[in-house]
């Protein structure tokens, strides 16, 4: 277990205690706890599994949705309500169980996933989004009654926030490139240097992997876990660079971006900083 909460990355759902007429936000949290985060199924492989864990205090009911969502260019995600030409969902071809799940603190469960490969189904990357949502109560622990001061309004509000993760499944022969636009490329601020530029992605999957800037053999900054998803095909990147690298005007940087579990880069530039 102990091997497992080490790879598993912790998510949060939180619970507001709110006063009204106090100017005092009492937050309380728990914790759901997924991995991996990111889900990839092909022709050859068709099956996965999620394992998450309820690392909270309390037992907890999780309910297991399948929904659709969008990338902007700067990495954010937006609901989807009306599909737009190239888009493709991983819910129309991916099946799952179970859709709901108790846990007592500590517990564990396995989420089993299966793509359903037909032989009519058009070649392509089609992705959804696997949701978990903490089953709660609207409202509740209200306070008992002598608690409650004269004109003062008292409860305890839960929000309910969903833990999201990829589920990409790809059907056919699919190949994708990509590229680092040079003139995008450009560094701010004073106090934190930013380094960021514009990725470019064709062909028919998404890529994902991770960012290097290098300054001659040494590497000066990083970022990790960057995508571009079907259909986009631009993605804005933007990475910190550390105050033990700070760059300057005339370095030659060096971008690199490389798929996860590839040794070869996929996109390189390099530019002299103005």
């Amino acid at each position: 277990m102990k091997l497992l909460l080490a790879k598993w990355a912790a998510m949060v759902i939180t619970a507001t205690n709110i006063i009204i007429g106090i100017p005092t936000v009492t937050v309380v949290a728990a914790d759901l706890m997924v991995y991996p985060t990111r889900v990839v199924l092909t022709d050859k492989q068709r099956a996965a599994q999620v394992d998450i864990i309820n690392a909270g205090e309390a037992q907890a009911t999780y309910k297991i949705t399948m929904v659709r969502k969008r990338m902007t260019e700067t990495g954010d995600f937006q609901g989807v309500t009306t599909p737009e030409k190239g888009e493709k969902f991983a819910d129309e071809v991916v099946k799952y169980s179970p859709r709901q799940v108790t846990l007592l603190p500590g517990g564990g469960q396995t989420i089993r996933i299966l793509f359903k490969v037909t032989p009519d189904l058009e070649a392509g990357e089609y992705r959804s989004h696997l949701l978990f949502t903490r089953s709660t109560p609207a409202v509740a622990n209200l306070p008992e009654k002598e608690d409650i001061e004269p004109g003062v309004i008292k409860m305890n509000i839960v929000a309910n926030v969903g833990i999201s993760i990829p589920v990409i499944a790809r059907h056919g022969d699919l190949q994708a490139v990509a590229a680092i636009d040079p003139k995008s490329v450009a560094l701010s601020g004073d106090k934190q240097q930013v380094l960021s530029f514009t990725m470019c992605r064709s062909g028919t999957r998404s890529v994902h992997g991770d960012v290097a800037a290098y300054r001659g053999q040494d590497k000066v900054a990083e970022g990790r876990g960057f995508a571009i998803y079907t259909p986009n095909t631009v993605r804005k990147v933007a990475i910190v660079v550390p105050e033990s690298s700070r760059l300057r005007s005339g370095d030659t940087v060096r971008l690199v971006f490389t798929e996860r579990g590839e040794k070869k880069p996929l996109a390189e530039t390099a530019v002299v900083l103005p």
